[in-house]
């Protein structure tokens, strides 16, 4: 039960303080549990991440999915699940109901537009960090 909520708190985490989509999160799901928590070890990640992309949905909702089942079988894929899903939803909830208050601020206007180079390197840093234990397909 411990490892399930550990599972769900990592992932809420991940979900909470992750801009940008999907691929925006993969980095830091692969920091988070391979890195830190080494509930998977790189060839896994890397194998969960292809069952991720080839899946139907959003890759970042897929691969805390395959990590959850990888780890903990149903109840950790449902925990890693809902920890991704539930900050997206309550921020989401917020913003639609007070949007239009604030759709027109000039500093939240900023914030979004200075996200957008942090985006592109989240999303170009697993890139190049997978690919590096590839080599083996070089010759493919």
């Amino acid at each position: 039960m411990r490892e399930l909520l550990t599972m769900f708190g990592s992932f809420f985490k991940i979900g909470l303080f992750t801009f940008g989509g999907g691929y925006a999160m993969v980095p830091i799901i692969q920091r988070e549990v391979i890195d830190r928590r080494g509930w998977v070890d790189r060839d896994e990640f890397v194998e969960l991440l292809t069952l991720a992309q080839s899946a139907p949905g959003p890759i970042a909702l897929n691969t805390s999915v395959f990590v959850g089942y990888k780890v903990r079988g149903y109840a950790g894929a449902l925990a890693a699940l809902l920890g991704v899903v539930v900050p997206a939803f309550t921020v989401i909830l917020i913003v639609a109901i007070y949007f239009a208050q604030f759709r027109e601020n000039v500093y939240v206007n900023a914030a979004f537009k200075g996200m957008r180079p942090a985006v592109v390197a989240l999303i170009v840093s697993p890139i190049v960090s997978l690919s590096r234990g590839m080599g083996a397909w070089k010759y493919a």
